[in-house]
């Protein structure tokens, strides 16, 4: 019998996009809303039991939130929707006043989105065979649509196309014209705002008197798609701008923009990395320029497994008991890249003091400085173990404060 009602609804004529909303409303019990590809509200069926905040603010505003579409955009659900044809399970936000949701994109023939379905699923939760019988509905929207000529109400915005850009779901038309008549370098460029929205008018009028074309503030961070001859000197030009505190991050650069969805992740993973490493990624702006840095997080994903190098403990300890700095000493001396005149002159210790402790460091711990490869596993581990370390950083990785393990009771 409900079979029979489903394929009653699909064979049924209906003259305007609104009764069709209506009655698919009616048919599966649940609020539902369809919009036009920009988020633009085509038409609503009656509220009925399980309509949320999210909906009314959508009906009232004629669009979807800004905020939500943003939310949407980050967590992956608008990128879902415009690369497959299947209904798509969306769990409720409830700090976005939203309730839990099934979805799914309206395409014409060749395959192009449309518009988007909403069903709510505050009241029921539809079932398997409902969600892929959408999929049929959704083309007799497609042809409502068409028909009313009502998908091509609004342009995209341009956070909408930014949006794309960030998740490479972008089509020609997405792409800033000034790109597309030349070669240029672009990246993604990032400004942490989180906790700091008082300087959201400076960072907002710095990007309007710039050649940036797209940009905007997603709720925590505000992002533009950059291009030019010299992104370093652009970038630079920004940071030198910003009020103290606000840290810049800028995605490797790439002449594909299909790079910038890469650039974007790779923008927050340095915005991370500085969030830890202050004072050692003060002046870099570029993921690249971020070196051993950013090996961290994956290197600390495998280290327990790997484990640290036995040395620092060792020194640790041999400091403590002796009243000695020879982990400090070894800490500084790979920053400086195993250059004995630069490390000396970091810790104010003559040159010979210094070979002495390096002399002391290899008896008591095996270590084969001059071996690149274990100075570099030495400075990924140093960096791991920084707060277990009760590490001082205001002189780069050095200054390492040990204290004294506890004695063990006898």
């Amino acid at each position: 019998m409900l079979a029979f009602a489903y394929d009653q609804f699909l064979r049924h004529s209906f003259s305007t996009l609104d009764q069709f909303v209506e009655e698919l409303g009616d048919l599966l019990k649940c609020p539902v809303t369809v919009e036009n590809s920009h988020h633009h509200l085509l038409a609503y069926s009656e509220h009925g039991e399980g309509t949320d905040q999210a909906r009314v603010s959508t009906i009232i505003g004629r669009k979807v939130p800004a905020p939500l579409i943003h939310r949407f955009w980050k967590d992956g659900i608008m990128a879902s929707l415009n690369q497959t044809s299947e209904p798509i399970s969306i769990a409720e936000i409830p700090d976005m006043g939203l309730g839990p949701r099934v979805a799914l994109s309206v395409r014409d023939q060749e395959g192009r989105v449309l518009g988007y379905i909403w069903v709510s699923e505050t009241n029921r939760t539809l079932t398997a065979y409902e969600q892929q019988w959408l999929k049929k509905a959704a083309r007799k929207a497609a042809r409502l649509m068409q028909k009313a000529n009502r998908y091509k109400r609004g342009e995209a915005s341009n956070e909408e196309r930014l949006w794309k850009l960030l998740t490479n779901t972008h089509e020609l038309g997405d792409i800033p014209e000034e790109v597309r008549q030349e070669e240029r370098q672009s990246s993604i460029l990032l400004i942490d705002l989180a906790n700091q929205l008082e300087h959201m008018e400076t960072v907002q009028t710095l990007f309007e008197s710039s050649n940036a074309v797209l940009f905007m503030f997603d709720g925590e961070f505000f992002i533009a798609f950059i291009y030019g001859k010299d992104l370093r000197k652009q970038v630079g030009a920004f940071a030198e701008k910003l009020p103290d505190g606000v840290h810049i991050a800028a995605g490797n650069p790439s002449f594909a923009v299909d790079g910038c969805a890469r650039a974007y992740e790779q923008a927050k993973a340095l915005l991370e990395l500085k969030k830890r490493f202050d004072s050692e990624l003060a002046d870099c702006l570029f993921y690249y320029e971020a070196g051993a840095y950013k090996y961290i997080q994956p290197y600390e994903d495998t280290a327990m497994i790997a484990g640290d190098h036995p040395a620092i403990e060792q020194l640790r300890e041999y400091d403590a008991e002796n009243q000695t700095s020879l982990l400090e000493t070894l800490a500084m001396y790979i920053e400086k890249d195993g250059h004995l005149t630069a490390a000396a002159k970091a810790l104010h210790v003559h040159p010979n003091s210094l070979q002495y402790r390096l002399k002391r460091i290899a008896e008591l711990t095996g270590l084969h400085l001059r071996n690149p490869a274990e100075r570099i596993g030495l400075y990924l581990d140093l960096q791991r173990k920084k707060a277990q370390l009760s590490v001082n950083s205001t002189n780069g990785i050095g200054n390492f404060r040990v204290d004294a393990p506890k004695k063990k009771r006898p």
